[in-house]
């Protein structure tokens, strides 16, 4: 082996071990169809990690996943942020393992950023419409079962090749008013980490549920 060669081969031993993929040796060997779901998903942030990046784009990295072993893949994450100090774009329609693993949410709809901030604040106190129903599909052994129709969940996402104008959610909300259908809503803080795109907060704005 030459010395190059070598130099690769403990390269990708130092990833492997890394992303917790051991004996590294052994996995190195290994063709993708001798590999689980969950160790494919490492390799691929090992892959990642070997260009040294100071950020990671992480489109839905455990939806393929065993239930089992997300939280494995959700700790090495937060390990590599941690120790590595690597700024991860977590993208996900998990809002549980968003809160889990990220420090700020943003919550988009029809290609609109329309509410973020401070994982907790987002949680606990989320502000629009389509972000209270993301939440309400989220498991809570405490709330019980919360319904689509007590958070307003009606019609169909809006075209995105030919969007209407206003509000996006707006054909769905069912908090919607005339102003929603007519002008996008500015950007809004409601707490010093946490803003809104909706006129529901919008200075001298009031609203008429719409129950139809």
């Amino acid at each position: 082996m030459s010395f190059l060669d070598e130099l690769k081969a403990k390269k990708i031993g130092e990833l492997l071990e890394t992303v917790d993929l051991k004996p590294a040796e052994e996995i190195a060997r290994r063709y993708p169809h001798q590999l689980s779901g969950g160790q494919r998903q490492r390799i691929a942030i090992a892959r990642a990690l070997a260009v040294d990046p100071e950020m990671i784009l992480a489109d839905e990295p455990i939806s393929m996943l065993d239930v089992s072993i997300r939280m494995g893949v959700l700790n090495l994450i937060g390990r590599l942020k941690e120790e590595n100090g690597i700024s991860f774009v977590y993208i996900t329609h998990d809002l549980a393992s968003a809160r889990y693993i990220g420090d700020q949410i943003m919550v988009m709809y029809a290609g609109h950023m329309i509410e973020g901030g401070q994982s907790e604040e987002i949680m606990s106190a989320a502000k629009h419409p389509y972000t209270q129903l993301l939440l309400s599909a989220v498991p809570d052994p405490h709330a019980g079962l919360r319904t689509r129709r007590e958070f307003g969940a009606r019609g169909e996402v809006p075209s995105l090749i030919n969007p209407p104008p206003g509000c996006p959610f707006a054909a769905r909300c069912t908090k919607v008013m005339e102003i929603c259908h007519q002008v996008m809503p500015d950007r809004m803080a409601v707490m010093p980490d946490h803003w809104v795109r909706c006129h529901l907060f919008s200075a001298g704005v009031s609203f008429t549920e719409n129950a139809s």
